[in-house]
């Protein structure tokens, strides 16, 4: 009981600390990375799980988020943003809607940059959790490594994520780069927090 209290304190930590909120970025080495899905699927188990009040935001031109909102039909916060489940969504945002964000009681804000060649790469490496997403589908690796080996000469701050590929070349590139790359759990709902992706997030966090 008491190494399962520890654990949860330490999750939370980090979240409660500070006044302001906690920002994750997350960026994709290239399109169809699962960026939009992922950040859905953050905010699922931060808000229903952590029980940690959060906020979406959408700093990139794909207007996925703002399609969301219409099929959805959650609850409307704005114009451009709503709350379905337990997140609020904000659509086509930018500098003034992070720092309503910041103002408004959130304990995380999670932001979904689009691709790393939108250029969001300064906005990104502000914040204090950056998550790159790439895939290892052969006709998308590529983008990965040049990702990895252009930013290679930086102080690396971010952490490596992939949505599709194999195992074997996962572990390939983990002793290419020599950097630990986590695999995101295969998910085909992002709203729905299943055993495995509350452990994979459990370890991320």
């Amino acid at each position: 009981m008491k190494g399962i209290v520890k654990r949860v304190w330490k999750m939370i930590k980090p979240f409660n600390e500070e006044a302001v909120p906690e920002l994750i970025g997350i960026i994709g080495t290239g399109r169809g990375t699962g960026v939009t899905h992922f950040a859905v699927m953050t905010a699922g188990y931060l808000s229903g799980v952590m029980r940690i009040r959060c906020a979406v935001l959408e700093w990139n031109s794909h207007e996925s988020i703002h399609a969301m909102g219409a099929v959805c039909g959650g609850e409307k916060k704005g114009e451009n943003s709503f709350r379905v489940l337990e997140t609020d969504y904000f659509a086509k945002a930018g500098i003034d809607t992070l720092l309503l964000c910041k103002k408004s009681g959130y304990q995380a804000v999670i932001v979904d940059y689009g691709t790393a060649e939108e250029g969001n790469l300064g906005e990104f490496f502000r914040c204090g959790r950056q998550l790159v997403i790439g895939s290892l589908s052969e006709w998308q690796i590529s983008e990965f490594l040049e990702f990895e080996k252009r930013e290679i000469k930086a102080e690396r701050s971010w952490e490596s994520l992939v949505s599709f590929g194999s195992e074997e070349a996962r572990k390939s590139l983990e002793k290419r780069l020599k950097v630990p790359v986590r695999r995101i759990p295969f998910s085909t709902d992002p709203f729905s927090v299943t055993a495995e992706i509350i452990s994979f997030y459990e370890q991320l966090f």
